[in-house]
């Protein structure tokens, strides 16, 4: 079984599968008159100030659920002649490339222009976008979307990126109107979601700081995953920390060799990956320091046994990463692994020996399972 090719299959997964798009907001404007409460600001620059602002949608409908779910804002939102500019402002999110901001949308025309303006600001709890109708404080236009017909119901999807870093911000939907005398007509938004998906290359960053984009016959070991969640390690990597570099990870543990003793040389037993499951939870976690060594002594057992024991010839040389990974090059011969789990009893027994299907054994395991191996 060749470890850094699962490894790289499972991450890349991970980061690729739209099931693990985080959803960040979702509203379907049932009753527009809590908006305010959850975090929605409704802000009329029109210029003179008309008799509407934005209204649970009556006239247009909506885009799913009740005929009235969803809201709507109209030429009466500024006086006769006057400039209509009128925000619909989103409750403060986090914002980073990939975030994608999903909507529908209804321009009614009528052979009078409608456009609604969609934005996004990176200035965190603000919702500042000025005072005066052809103000935008601090929101950047993201998209547009303009129609002197009835559209009927469209869906759109904007997506964020060119982005320098995440942080937090809102997104603004803005219905425009230079002359109310001259254009616009009414407008409706429902079903506003906005979902964060982790980019791709996070994935790839995340394995050349591991250290696993080994070339050729190259195989690099030493750092040990405990309960390593594959998502959490592709879109939740925190920045390296430590004397060592190690980077850290929610709901995970990292650790270097030299933290659990992994001294490897010709006479102690085989080191390397290893991992324990839980017979509650049936997740893998690192095992305690009894547990750890009681793997050790049993893979020790099991290699003097078979014979298949692979001398190192001696302590491997620490490698460092560009990116803060830890490592050690090993030899060329090959891969050794021992599998193992506990009886009814409680007593750890020999489960998978060295050249079986180490997977099987681990999935297939009834209770607690230990796995030890060792990438060379």
């Amino acid at each position: 079984m060749n470890l850094n090719k699962y490894l790289i299959g499972l991450l890349a997964a991970c980061a690729l599968s739209p099931a693990y798009a985080s959803p960040l907001l979702n509203e379907g404007f049932n009753d527009i008159s809590t908006l305010g409460s959850s975090g929605w600001y409704l802000v009329n620059n029109s210029s003179p100030a008309g008799q509407t602002g934005w209204f649970q949608s009556n006239l247009l409908g909506a885009a799913a659920g009740p005929a009235d779910s969803a809201i709507a804002a109209n030429f009466l939102n500024a006086s006769a002649g006057g400039a209509i500019s009128n925000w619909l402002i989103t409750p403060e999110l986090a914002m980073a490339n990939g975030n994608s901001l999903n909507f529908s949308l209804r321009l009614l025309g009528d052979s009078y222009l409608d456009t609604v303006q969609v934005y996004y600001s990176l200035a965190g709890a603000s919702h500042n976008v000025g005072s005066t109708s052809s103000s935008t404080g601090d929101f950047v236009l993201l998209g547009s979307y303009s129609a002197d017909t009835d559209t009927g119901w469209t869906s759109n999807v904007l997506t964020l990126s060119g982005l320098s870093g995440a942080g937090s911000g809102r997104f603004a939907f803005r219905y425009l109107v230079d002359n109310t005398d001259l254009a616009g007509d009414q407008i409706a938004i429902d079903s506003v979601s906005v979902s964060a998906v982790p980019e791709p290359s996070a994935a790839i960053l995340l394995l050349v700081g591991l250290g696993v984009l080994g070339a050729g016959r190259r195989r690099l070991r030493g750092l040990v995953f405990a309960s390593a969640s594959a998502t959490a390690l592709v879109a939740q990597a925190a920045a390296p920390a430590g004397p060592d570099g190690l980077m850290s990870f929610p709901n995970a543990r990292v650790v270097s060799a030299a933290e659990l003793n992994l001294q490897v040389d010709q006479t102690s037993a085989a080191t390397g990956l290893m991992a324990y499951k839980d017979p509650a939870t049936g997740k893998l976690t690192g095992p305690t320091a009894e547990q750890a060594a009681e793997i050790a002594a049993l893979s020790a057992s099991s290699s003097a046994r078979t014979g298949s024991r692979v001398a190192l010839g001696g302590r491997s040389v620490p490698l460092t990463t560009n990116r803060g990974g830890r490592g050690f090059k090993t030899g060329d011969a090959g891969m050794n692994f021992a599998m193992a789990h506990k009886d009814a009893d409680g007593k750890l027994v020999q489960s998978c020996l060295p050249g079986e299907d180490a997977a099987r054994h681990l999935s297939h395991a009834p209770q607690t399972t230990a796995a030890q191996g060792e990438k060379q």
